[in-house]
């Protein structure tokens, strides 16, 4: 992939100095506004997953998933590539972000966003980038609608459950301790840890491998292209969340249908659906 923007050659990178904003989100950055209400109304009325009973594990990407946090990533993508001359100084838009920065690993953003840099000098920007994300994060976080619900109704049914992403370890982490779910995973799993990073499929099949669980037992969910090529191609059908990326992009990706959070009513009756298959297949036995 290669970026749609040009680059302004500058001598070096220097951390923004400017302070970071304390405020409400909402203030923090413009309203991220690519899932529109548009695509939201036109998300498919499927709402069934293919999983073979009994369902044994789900598994969670993290950033746009767990939490609405891609308007952190955004911002601080935008100020720090405007800091550097990035794009003759220009802020970068949503849908550059979406298309080239939403889902992928900072090792491939290296090349995607810097291929005229040596790679120290991209990843310590990536790095850079990394603790102001973390710095707004650990003050303006909240979980995704519904996730205390999916999670209780995991945990009643002894579902295995794995968290699986692109982030850095540390920002993985800080999030899933900040939404109290460091007792609920019971495995975490960062992209850049495997051979392949999403949009390959072996963090999720390092997912599996360890759960011990086959894909045909299981589903993903996920809010990036990559993240749901990933889950495909690990064999597992994939719940979009359509918060940010739109929904047109995740069901040509592969999403089995898409949500616009862990509220919507499709995803309830698709697991109620499991629900009556796993109790059918139990008075079988």
């Amino acid at each position: 992939m290669t970026a749609l923007l040009s680059f302004h050659t500058v001598p070096s990178y220097v951390l923004p100095t400017k302070p970071f904003p304390r405020n409400n989100l909402s203030t923090l950055v413009p309203r991220m506004s690519l899932s529109s209400s548009t695509s939201n109304q036109q998300i498919s009325n499927k709402c069934y997953l293919p999983v073979d009973a009994p369902l044994k594990a789900i598994l969670f990407d993290i950033d746009g998933t767990l939490c609405d946090s891609d308007p952190i990533h955004y911002y601080a993508f935008r100020e720090m590539l405007q800091e550097i001359g990035f794009n003759g100084g220009a802020p970068i838009s949503e849908e550059f972000f979406v298309k080239n920065i939403s889902g992928m690993h900072n090792d491939e953003l290296c090349n995607v966003l810097f291929p005229d840099w040596d790679f120290q000098r991209a990843i310590k920007f990536m790095n850079d980038k990394e603790d102001m994300f973390r710095k707004i994060v650990s003050e303006q976080l909240k979980p995704l609608d519904g996730l205390e619900d999916v999670c209780k109704w995991i945990e009643d049914r002894g579902l295995k459950r794995a968290a699986v992403t692109n982030a850095p370890r540390a920002n993985a982490e800080l999030i899933i301790s900040m939404l109290g779910l460091a007792d609920f995973f019971e495995l975490l799993v960062i992209g850049s840890e495997c051979e392949r990073a999403k949009p390959f499929p072996d963090p999720y099949m390092k997912a599996l491998q360890e759960l011990g669980v086959s894909p045909k037992h299981a589903f993903v969910f996920e809010d990036s292209i990559s993240g749901i090529k990933a889950g495909v191609a690990a064999g597992m059908p994939v719940v979009g969340l359509g918060l940010r990326n739109p929904e047109k992009l995740l069901s040509k990706a592969g999403a089995t249908f898409v949500i616009k959070n862990f509220k919507d009513s499709k995803l309830w009756t698709a697991l109620e659906e499991l629900e009556t298959e796993m109790d059918a297949g139990k008075m079988k036995t």
